[in-house]
């Protein structure tokens, strides 16, 4: 998917790409090395134009690039084969529709109740989607409308929850279930206090104030009211802000008395809250895996962090990343002995060739090459709302599954 053509030196500056040669001088004497990029060049030697010009050389090979867009990428991942497996953006839609409902009718115990057995059996749904998922990064979603930030923000830390617990009960699917279901929930106790009417300033101020750190508990008395007798579920909302050392709420459970439960919730929660921060905290999927890394002494079970690192790597999928010889891809798959050589999505190369078919490079056979930086993120897929038909519709909950008298 790269092209090279011969360039004029006087215009090696103004194009993009890397050297697809040496450049020698014409007694042989090294000038340039291939594979140099030309951006690269342009800041460590502004003096090359002159340089080359002293030697005779009037042009040089150049094999140009031309990175894809996210959506580029979303639809060359789509005609791959085999094809990567991932969530239904369908399913994240419905599913943080609903959670919006909820959030938006959390004074109308009906409406509550309801809502939430509905979420309760589409929670089933999502966990068993999740056990046949490898790249969860892949499949996590966002806002497109940032409407439902916080109830997109329920579903991504399910998926990862839930996708953290098959990794290391792969053989439990109910304990998977509990954790899918309770990462869906474990911030729905927080409905209560942004309806209290505080405005943003006010509540940004209260972030860490005891009034946000009763969250925990309203969620759980939420669920027991709503009729969820699970109680898996119910303490992993309750323990999700446990810490290892024992600084944590509610109860201030340290070590292995914090439900296990509980400890994956926490580290899935923490590292989608630094990937969706839409501040000036907002990281790359490589840069969040770091900082869940840096904060495992004292604060995560570390056989958890082992386990998310394992499964995504330290360049999880998604990352767009440069390559040592200035190719640029996405990572399309980590394997645990080889966190660092992972597959990559090749998107270099001209508009006009972008219909063939992709190129994959395993870095894990390909020992000259490999990942010099990581510069952007596809991980996350913008997920427009349901279409409206009809009136009413943004307080609709869907009826799909029959609810169950009792949620265990």
């Amino acid at each position: 998917m790269n092209s090279t053509e011969m360039i004029s030196v006087n215009r090696l500056f103004d194009e993009d790409g890397i050297l697809a040669g040496d450049i020698l001088s014409p007694s042989g004497v090294l000038l340039l090395p291939s594979g140099l990029d030309l951006a690269t060049l342009r800041s460590a030697r502004p003096d090359a134009i002159e340089l080359l010009k002293k030697h005779g050389v009037d042009s040089v090979p150049v094999k140009k690039h031309e990175p894809v867009t996210a959506e580029e990428f979303q639809r060359l991942v789509s005609t791959l084969s085999p094809p990567v497996v991932r969530l239904n953006p369908l399913l994240s839609r419905v599913i943080a529709h609903q959670m919006g409902v909820v959030y938006a009718n959390i004074g109308n115990r009906e409406m509550r109740e309801r809502g939430v057995r509905s979420l309760f059996s589409v929670g089933g749904t999502l966990s068993s989607e999740v056990r046949r998922i490898p790249q969860i990064t892949l499949s996590l979603g966002e806002d497109a409308e940032r409407k439902l930030d916080a109830a997109f923000h329920g579903v991504n830390v399910a998926l990862l929850a839930g996708h953290i617990a098959c990794r290391l009960f792969p053989l439990w699917p109910d304990f998977i279930r509990s954790v899918t279901i309770g990462g869906l929930f474990h911030d729905i106790g927080k409905a209560f206090i942004l309806s209290s009417g505080y405005s943003s300033e006010i509540l940004k101020m209260l972030r860490d104030d005891r009034i946000t750190q009763t969250h925990p508990l309203l969620g759980e008395a939420l669920l027991r009211d709503a009729g969820v007798r699970n109680s898996d579920v119910l303490s992993f909302v309750r323990s999700h802000h446990e810490v290892w050392d024992g600084s944590g709420y509610p109860d201030g459970l340290s070590g292995e008395n914090i439900p296990v439960g509980a400890r994956i919730i926490a580290v899935a929660n923490v590292f989608h809250n630094v990937l969706a921060d839409k501040g000036e905290g907002k990281k790359r999927s490589d840069q969040a895996i770091s900082s869940v890394i840096a904060s495992t002494l004292g604060k995560f079970d570390h056989f958890i962090v082992r386990a998310l690192l394992a499964s995504i790597g330290l360049y999880p999928p998604g990352s767009v990343v440069e390559l040592s010889d200035g190719r640029s891809g996405v990572v399309l798959e980590t394997r645990e002995r080889n966190l660092v050589r992972p597959r990559i999505l090749l998107m270099t190369g001209l508009g006009k060739q972008r219909e063939l078919a992709p190129e994959i490079v395993d870095l894990r056979t390909d020992p000259v090459v490999s990942i010099r930086r990581a510069i952007d993120d596809f991980g996350t897929t913008p997920i427009p709302p349901l279409a409206a038909s009809g009136e009413g519709r943004s307080s609709v909950l869907f009826r799909k599954y029959r609810l169950p008298a009792k949620l265990e």
